[in-house]
């Protein structure tokens, strides 16, 4: 029988269907670089966080029980350090990042690998010393230990955290939370899944799909931007599908396209999409870049969660879907390898014809190159002013069904060149490409491992530019 973590019950509050999902173990798992990644920086800057306090107790027991039962020992001969402290209460089990016993005063430290506070780290503490509190023992101190700015690899950790004491707001979240205790243990014990209540929270959810999505084909939620005022009215209108949203129902001038478009299963092809194709200047160079972002810094003098650049691909082209030639770059992972980046870069792009992007991401990332190598200043401001946004484009110009009120890549490809997929791809999204670079320059694979995520960031890299290749050579077509 699975216990009420901490997730669990936060999540319970939220939505009593996903509770049960999590409870009962049915919600997929993803194993990707990503959550790979992600699960081992956190283990990582938990295991620094501890060197703040020296030498301490570790509850290592896995069995909650046998850890419950370490750690009241533990304090009964009053362990000034507890790393990973154990508590029960019925069916509800916390642990804590960092217990501190002074003069049997018990303080709780939570580590975070965010730079700036968030309201749902209070909800975070709260459930842990809720769950502490009715195993008998009083938390009287609440902090946040949070990553600091200033932090520079290779510093002394004393410098890499920044603590922020919460003890007010946790312990009247405390109350509020100790009230949903059989609510939450209701739900998540249920013989079946509790009734889903679609709410203006759910388009968040990485469930949805399962719960409502899956279902209609054009939900609202695909509207972008849609307001929750704008949303209650729908749901009250019992309409949850774009398909169903009446004429005379009021909406913006761009939702209003896209039911349009759904309603009429056709194209919307902007009188102006003609006069925005015709900024291109050929050869066409099409750019995308990939970066990383880790929270412990992977090179001296670079501050935690800083976006660096790490690769690039570029598809030059002659005319539509015309490819004369390819370029690459993939940074060396054991060194920050952005001088080189840009120096090749310059190269690649030459000094005439379009550079067309997807989003504006490549025009900020050049921005930052400029700030850091002030000498290349000049080459690179040339090279943002023949920027060619085709994602602006799309979303200015066209609008396809099955956009589902998006113009991202990963939606517009799939709807207008269905041949071309990312779909088996190793790598075959962003989230993963900046954590295979990341294990790789902290040489968590290794060596075969390491060959082979250098391929696939390539191909995955390559993929992005083909995608606009073909994506832009199909916009032309609309317009013979």
């Amino acid at each position: 029988m699975t216990n009420i973590t901490k997730n669990i019950f936060l999540n319970t509050l939220a939505c009593p269907s996903l509770g049960w999902l999590l409870r009962t173990n049915t919600v997929s798992r993803q194993d990707d670089y990503a959550t790979r990644f992600r699960l081992e920086q956190g283990i990582k800057i938990g295991e620094m966080a501890r060197d703040l306090y020296g030498s301490g107790l570790l509850i290592k027991e896995l069995k909650i029980s046998d850890a419950v039962n370490h750690t009241k020992k533990a304090i009964q001969r009053k362990e000034r350090a507890l790393f990973e402290a154990a508590f029960q209460y019925e069916n509800f089990i916390s642990r804590v990042d960092i217990l501190i016993n002074n003069s049997q005063k018990l303080q709780m430290y939570e580590v975070k690998s965010s730079l700036n506070d968030k309201p749902e780290y209070i909800d975070d503490m709260a459930y842990t010393v809720l769950i502490a509190k009715l195993s008998g023992y009083n938390i009287e101190k609440i902090s946040l230990l949070l990553l600091s700015r200033d932090y520079r690899l290779g510093q002394p950790v004393l410098t890499m955290f920044n603590e922020i004491e919460h003890t007010d707001a946790v312990l009247s979240k405390v109350s509020e939370f100790e009230s949903c205790l059989e609510f939450v243990q209701q739900c998540c014990f249920a013989d079946k899944k509790p009734d889903v209540t679609l709410k203006f929270e759910c388009k968040k959810c990485n469930e949805f799909e399962d719960c409502f999505g899956d279902s209609i084909s054009h939900h609202i939620f695909d509207l972008p931007r849609l307001s929750k005022p704008k949303f209650d009215q729908l749901k009250d209108m019992n309409i949850l599908s774009i398909s169903d949203i009446p004429t005379a129902f009021p909406l913006t001038a761009n939702h209003e396209i896209i039911r349009n478009s759904v309603q009429s299963n056709k194209n919307h092809i902007n009188k102006d999409l003609p006069f925005l194709m015709e900024e291109v200047i050929w050869p066409a160079y099409y750019l995308d870049f990939e970066t990383v972002m880790t929270a412990i810094p992977l090179y001296p003098d670079i501050a935690p969660h800083s976006q660096l650049l790490t690769q690039y691909s570029i598809h030059k082209c002659d005319s539509f879907d015309e490819v004369i030639e390819h370029y690459e770059f993939l940074a060396e992972p054991s060194k920050d390898s952005r001088r080189e980046l840009a120096k090749k870069l310059i190269s690649d792009l030459g000094d005439y014809g379009s550079i067309i992007v997807y989003s504006h991401f490549e025009k900020t990332q050049l921005s930052g190159l400029m700030n850091i190598f002030p000498e290349y200043k000049t080459q690179l401001q040339e090279i943002i002013d023949r920027l060619v946004d085709l994602e602006a484009i799309i979303r200015k110009g066209f609008y396809h069904p099955d956009f589902h009120g998006s113009t991202s890549i990963k939606k517009t490809l799939p709807a207008l060149v269905p041949e071309m997929s990312y779909d088996g791809m190793a790598i075959s999204n962003g989230n993963n490409a900046m954590a295979a670079f990341a294990m790789m320059a902290q040489k968590q694979v290794d060596t075969n491992e390491m060959q082979a995520i250098k391929e696939n960031l390539l191909k995955y890299c390559k993929q992005d530019t083909y995608a606009m290749v073909k994506l832009h050579c199909k916009l032309f077509e609309f317009l013979e």
